[in-house]
């Protein structure tokens, strides 16, 4: 246990140590001011003052001995006595060598260190913190209270070299930490002072070293600092801030343009300060200086890109500083790393976090400077790019560096598609040459790891480079300027490295973006080229996107990893759905529209090929081979459905995608698979909305044909059987092939799907009813919808078949006992209704309105009659509730 420490004697500290020290203080203040007082009068000739302040120093000396020989207990006098001496002999040759040139810089270097020997060896001799302190004051003020205002940087630094020299050799042999840290304090503001107010652009390397050399000596010299638990605090303390004080130099170098263009020597300087600052933080097992002198580096550079316009040299250099930045501080982690591994001892901490942000923020300041610097060439920006993504890449060997490879991955991905359109004017083969070689070389690197998780991740790196650069560079398909085969083979390669990685993983979500970033960028490739390419570029093309087609429908079947993935085998029946629109473009340039339906015939072959491959590999009562199986039967019977109405002139997708949505729904009669189901609700849903919402789809066609028998009947009759086919083959099946996340949607054991497929169906028909009759009386080339128009026929013409549409609908509910349908019929028959008492009356005139009111009437009590008999009478009513 330590003993409590006594209360200070402030009487006898101030008493007896405090009126010494001012005592020494203002007797070397006198001699000094005497000094410069005979100097401005001339009394007295330089050597004479030299003399005198040699005397005078001496003399101070020799009476601190007498005093502390004779007498005990005048050590503080004599401490006092002995410091004023010092500063005096530092003030006299200073002196005699600046001022006065009496000696040469071979005799007053000796003497200043003499001094120096001196100094120390009392302050060592008598353990005297406060001579040391006095002659560190004394010589630190030398300089400027005999300063002559020339500007001698290489005699001042050195000067204050040979004494930090003094400072931090006593220091270190008494362990006084407080000696180090004021010998640093006042160094910095000489060097503030001159670096501000003196340097200029033809001394910035001298400016350079000084704050180098400084920084070096303080944080190598504490090294031997005594390790005792209360010196040690300190000493850590000054040999930080011997490092990290420079930095805020850096800033001044980077951002001030007078001080030249180049970046190497500042990087020289942050290189130096950022090796200190690891072995500190090594020394002391602080993992947080590294990292804080990496960010400070980048930020230093940042500063200087920021002002600077590059060329070539420039972009070159700064690429070097980068890279030489980030490997002071990987190498590092690479040596601990195989201590680690050999089974010593590491400092894990020390590197990673700075090598992190080195590598990352060097990354990510090169991939911007690519995007606005337009002098300098793609060379430079790609070497940075390779060497700090390998970096990164490197860091994944370890597990909290696993996700590194991935953000390297995107960030490269990005920055060269951005950089193909924004700044690969003249060559953007070297921009689309590198991903693809950077995009390979992630491949070689994933397939070598061994640690699985390691492994996965990097796997997912070496897939989203390519995949990132395909999502921009996909813009190229909107304006395209490469070549066609350019093209294709670009992104296919990249939709190749993808696919590998996606398979090896495996992860079929990638597989499944790939196919849909092709397609989508190859469809609107075709859209921007149109009828620009020549037959010979649309069969390039054509054949280019078939094989596309091809390889992703058949490389689920190939590769083993991809069976278990769902998404995967979603995109090998998709591909030929996701090429249709594109390739029927191409189709038309190169073969024309006569025989367009053998397109999709020919897509349904591929799909059935899958389908019959599917049915002979695996049993029937895999479930994931049904869901396979289904999802290749449905496209193939879409692609059929399609061949037929794409001969038509008009409407032929609303007609294919009902068709396509009837044939999915027969083959989930086939197939209880609840996706062909959705999948063929989607369609008709679809084509409902097509048909029924769409205001544009009267202006596609001009009128023409029979009346009632044109292109309108075929448009939404065909469309209306499909959506009542469907009702009849859901509705005895999908409450029992209900699953148990449909739960809520059957609840009350109605066929909900059965019930809006009749519903669109009975819309269907009656939009073309409507239309019909507006097409019989209309008169110009389109058909126009105008409701404000009047024209007694046909609007008694359209009374009169909404009432008997109501009424078939009723006869159809009555006979087949489906009061939800007599329900709609009377809202049709509500719906005349209206029309004839707010509409009819008050515009019809004459017979027509006589006309309209006779037949609301007939079918009003028709209906009542047709209700009496057949749905509330006895009979009827114990037929239905039986």
């Amino acid at each position: 246990m330590k003993e409590e420490a006594q209360s200070v004697d402030w009487e006898r500290w101030i008493g007896v140590r405090g009126a010494a020290v001012a005592g020494a203080v203002v007797l070397a203040l006198a001699g000094l001011f005497f000094l410069k007082y005979s100097i401005e009068r001339g009394l007295i000739p330089p050597v004479v003052r030299v003399a005198a302040g040699i005397f005078a120093g001496v003399g101070c000396l020799v009476a601190s001995e007498a005093l502390r020989r004779r007498r005990r207990g005048y050590e503080a006098t004599a401490d006092a006595l002995a410091g004023a001496g010092v500063v005096l002999l530092y003030g006299a040759i200073w002196a005699a060598r600046t001022l006065y040139a009496l000696i040469g810089a071979g005799t007053a270097f000796p003497l200043m260190i003499l001094v120096t020997v001196a100094c120390g060896a009392l302050a060592w001799r008598y353990r005297s913190q406060v001579i040391a302190v006095l002659g560190l004051a004394g010589g630190f003020a030398t300089p400027v209270l005999l300063s002559s205002g020339t500007d001698r940087p290489f005699t001042l630094f050195g000067y204050l070299l040979l004494l930090n020299a003094g400072v931090l050799a006593l220091a270190l042999r008494r362990g006084w930490s407080l000696l180090a840290a004021l010998g640093l304090g006042v160094t910095v503001l000489y060097q503030v002072f001159w670096i501000t107010a003196r340097m200029g652009p033809d001394r910035i390397l001298l400016g350079l070293a000084i704050v180098a050399l400084f920084a070096a000596l303080y944080a190598v010299a504490g090294y031997w600092a005594p390790k005792t638990e209360d010196e040690q605090p300190a000493w850590r303390q000054t040999r930080v801030a011997a490092v990290f004080v420079p930095f805020a130099y850096t800033f001044y170098f980077a951002g001030n343009a007078d001080l030249g263009p180049h970046v190497l020597p500042l990087a020289g300087l942050l290189l130096l300060l950022s090796l200190l600052a690891g072995w500190i933080g090594r020394q002391y097992r602080q993992p947080l200086y590294a990292p804080a002198a990496a960010a400070a580096s980048l930020a230093a550079v940042l500063a200087w890109c920021s002002r600077t316009d590059f060329d070539a040299v420039l972009a070159w250099q700064a690429v070097a500083a980068g890279v030489a930045l980030t490997l002071a501080f990987h190498l590092p982690w690479e040596l601990e790393l195989r201590r680690r591994r050999g089974g010593g001892e590491g400092f894990p901490a020390v590197a990673p976090a700075a090598e992190r942000i080195a590598a990352g923020g060097f990354l990510l300041l090169f991939a911007g400077l690519a995007l606005v610097t337009s002098q300098s060439p793609p060379w430079p920006w790609f070497t940075a790019w390779a060497i700090l993504g390998a970096l990164l890449w490197r860091q994944s060997v370890v597990e909290e560096g696993k996700v590194l490879p991935l953000a390297a991955s995107l960030v490269v991905g990005v920055a060269s598609g951005l950089y193909y359109f924004f700044r690969a004017f003249q060559a953007p083969a070297v921009v689309l040459l590198f991903v693809l070689a950077a995009g390979v070389a992630c491949q070689l690197v994933a397939m070598r790891r061994r640690h699985p998780e390691a492994r996965r991740w990097s796997e997912a790196a070496a897939a989203a480079l390519p995949l990132a650069f395909l999502l921009v560079f996909m813009a190229e398909a909107v304006w395209p300027t490469l070549e066609p085969w350019v093209f294709f083979a670009t992104t296919i390669a990249a939709g190749v490295l993808v696919v590998l990685a996606a398979t090896r993983l495996p992860q079929g979500g990638l597989y499944f973006a790939a196919l849909a970033i092709l397609a989508y960028g190859h469809w609107r490739w075709t859209e921007a080229m149109g009828d620009r390419l020549a037959v010979d570029g649309a069969l390039f093309a054509f054949a280019v996107q078939g094989l596309v087609v091809v390889g992703f429908t058949v490389w689920p079947f190939a590769a083993r990893r991809l069976q278990g993935e769902p998404w995967a085998w979603y995109a090998a029946a998709l591909a030929g759905p996701a090429y249709f629109l594109a390739l029927r473009r191409l189709f038309s340039i190169a073969f024309g529209d006569a025989a367009i339906g053998i397109l999709p015939l020919a897509l349904a072959g591929v799909s059935l090929a899958a389908a019959a491959r599917s049915r002979r590999r695996w049993p029937a009562d895999d479930a994931a081979g049904l869901s396979r199986l289904a999802w290749f039967a449905a496209v193939a019977l879409g692609f059929v459905s399609v061949a037929i109405p794409l001969q038509l002139e008009k409407e032929w997708i609303t007609v294919g995608w009902a068709l396509q949505g009837v044939a999915v729904i027969a083959l989930w009669r086939r197939l209880d698979h609840p996706g062909l189901k959705y999948f063929g609700l989607l369609l008709l849903a679809a084509a409902s909305a097509r048909l029924l919402v769409n205001p544009a789809v009267l202006g596609y066609y001009p009128r023409g044909g029979l009346p009632f028998i044109n292109w309108l009947l075929y448009a939404y009759l065909l469309p209306a059987a499909a959506l009542i086919g469907a009702a009849r083959m859901l509705a005895p099946r999908e409450v029992a092939r209900r699953r148990p996340w449909e739960a809520p949607l059957y609840d009350k054991g109605w066929p909900v799907a059965a019930a809006g497929c009749g519903t669109a169906a009975i819309l269907v028909i009656f939009a073309w009813l409507n239309l019909a009759i507006f097409d019989y009386f209309a008169t110009g080339e389109r058909l126009v919808i105008s409701l404000f128009a009047r024209e007694p026929a046909r609007d008694l013409t359209l009374s009169l078949a909404w009432a008997a549409y109501a009424l078939l609908l009723l006869g159809l509910g009555m006979a087949r006992g489906i009061r939800p349908l007599r329900w709609i019929s009377l809202v049709f028959l509500v719906l005349t209704l209206s029309k004839v008492f707010l509409y009819d009356l008050g515009e019809l005139r004459d017979l027509y309105r006589v006309a309209s009111l006779v037949g609301l009437a007939a079918s009003l009590i028709l209906v009542s009659l047709a209700y009496q008999r057949f749905v509330f009478s006895r009979p009827a009513r114990a037929a239905e509730d039986g």
